[in-house]
């Protein structure tokens, strides 16, 4: 399979937590796409919308106004301040 095991944390409650396809994020040093097997990253989240494809091909949108992304070879996580 081409999914990968991701979590994106908001200050109150767990967004999203399954298998992913591909994530899209605004990162601080611009626009990330994280795929399985990604190289180990640890990168500051700007304002805007992360775009998650899950394993059965549906698209999920946040809004967030900053944050962090972890990419390990376990797991990817977000920690997120959500725009809601």
């Amino acid at each position: 399979m081409n999914d990968f095991p991701l979590k994106i944390i908001g200050l109150k409650q767990t967004l999203f937590d399954g298998k992913a396809i591909s994530v899209n994020l605004p990162s601080s040093e611009g626009e990330l796409t994280i795929l399985k097997d990604h190289l180990p990253l640890i990168v500051a989240l700007k304002k805007g919308r992360i775009k998650v494809k899950d394993k059965d091909s549906q698209e999920h949108s946040f809004e967030i106004q900053k944050g962090f992304l972890e990419v390990n070879p376990e797991q990817t996580t977000i920690l997120v301040h959500p725009l809601f």
